[in-house]
């Protein structure tokens, strides 16, 4: 075999680097033009993505950061990693503490810290109370089905002795249906799986050269984009011909359950709810999108969510025949306070956040609903 010339592999080794640069320096032009871009390549770097591994199994947004998303808004999180107003773990004596658990509806996806459903609900409860003192901590975050709320709840929400606990559910557990042999605690029902693994064993082990290379190069970061592009196209061409697996509304059930048995021996009321939906108003049946939480087309993934609600509701006259003050409430928003199919404007927020004070009124002023006396 021929050895090329000192001088012809210096060459060859100076383009292929000047060729690397200009790659580089290329997709972080287009990452600084597209908002949407970079926060996909973002999120593809496990040392700078902005969740971290958070409880047992879950995960939440890292403390301190801010994430932008792609119609200019800002999600920041407080040094305890949640949205809004930084809380002692110890309630100050004379507040009423109200904790949220929810997705990425709930956490304010597409709004700012200002305009979220916690942010509102302060808000409220100080005009319609002023002479009490209210603290209202979002620990809903993107992503979350029931059993990443439970994990929230666990290793958050239950040290900060809740007075009312509202618990917002039913989008991203339809993603779980698409399992036919669902396990408990499986990790594919898990979003962020691969990057909250390879930031564990970091933790541990320290990173590898590879996940070096992604942290300091968006080039390298390139063949994993498109793998999730391609499998999301991959996706949307499958879904029509998935079968929805039943046992994920059991598994629901079953989150929602262990949600009320954290809080049952502190006799903290609870609020369940179903998020709203724009799929019936602002999509035609046979519709379908690039998403995690949907299933099939348009029809499918709505009738999917009304089971999860009716599961719900089924639930809270079983928790209430068994001694726990528990309601549940489906709110309802007009199809302009949506951002698309399930995520709501401010004003939507601001809505939901009206809805959510008028149930928890009950509870406020001491006149909870009656649980059924246990038998």
């Amino acid at each position: 075999m021929r050895r090329l010339p000192l001088r012809e592999s210096t060459l060859g080794v100076a383009a292929l680097c000047a060729a690397t640069a200009l790659g580089e320096l290329g997709v972080r032009l287009d990452a600084a033009l597209n908002q949407g871009f970079r926060q996909q390549v973002i999120a593809l770097d496990p040392l700078s993505a902005l969740i971290e591994p958070h409880g047992e199994l879950g995960y939440r947004q890292r403390p301190g950061s801010k994430y932008r998303y792609g119609n200019g808004t800002v999600a920041t999180a407080n040094p305890m990693g949640f949205r809004g107003p930084l809380v002692s773990l110890a309630k100050p004596p004379g507040t009423f503490r109200i904790v949220l658990l929810g997705e990425s509806s709930t956490h304010g996806w597409g709004v700012n810290d200002d305009e979220t459903i916690d942010a509102y609900m302060r808000q409220l409860l100080g005009e319609r109370y002023p002479a009490r003192r209210f603290e209202v901590v979002n620990l809903a975050f993107d992503g979350y089905d029931t059993y990443q709320q439970y994990e929230r709840l666990r290793s958050d929400g239950v040290r900060l002795d809740p007075d009312l606990l509202i618990v917002n559910a039913g989008i991203n557990d339809v993603r779980n249906a698409r399992f036919p042999d669902l396990q408990d605690r499986d990790a594919r029902t898990m979003l962020y799986a691969e990057i909250l693994k390879i930031q564990r064993e970091a933790a541990r082990h320290g990173p590898s050269a590879w996940t070096w290379i992604k942290h300091h190069s968006y080039l390298a970061r390139l063949p994993g984009f498109v793998r999730s592009r391609m499998g999301g196209a991959s996706s949307a061409k499958t879904s029509a011909s998935v079968t929805p697996n039943a046992r994920a509304i059991d598994y629901f059930a079953v989150n929602l359950g262990r949600i009320a048995e954290l809080v049952r021996s502190r006799a903290t009321p609870i609020v369940f709810s179903t998020p709203p939906s724009a799929i019936e108003t602002n999509y035609t049946q046979h519709d379908t999108l690039v998403r995690s939480y949907w299933i099939g087309d348009a029809e499918t993934t709505q009738r999917y969510r009304d089971s999860l609600g009716q599961r719900m509701q089924r639930l809270v006259g079983e928790l209430r025949r068994n001694g726990q003050q528990v309601i549940y409430v489906r709110p309802r928003l007009p199809s302009e306070l949506f951002l698309d199919d399930c995520h709501p404007t401010a004003a939507g927020n601001r809505q939901l956040a009206q809805d959510f004070v008028a149930a928890a009124q009950p509870f406020l002023e001491g006149s909870g609903p009656a649980a059924t006396p246990r038998p």
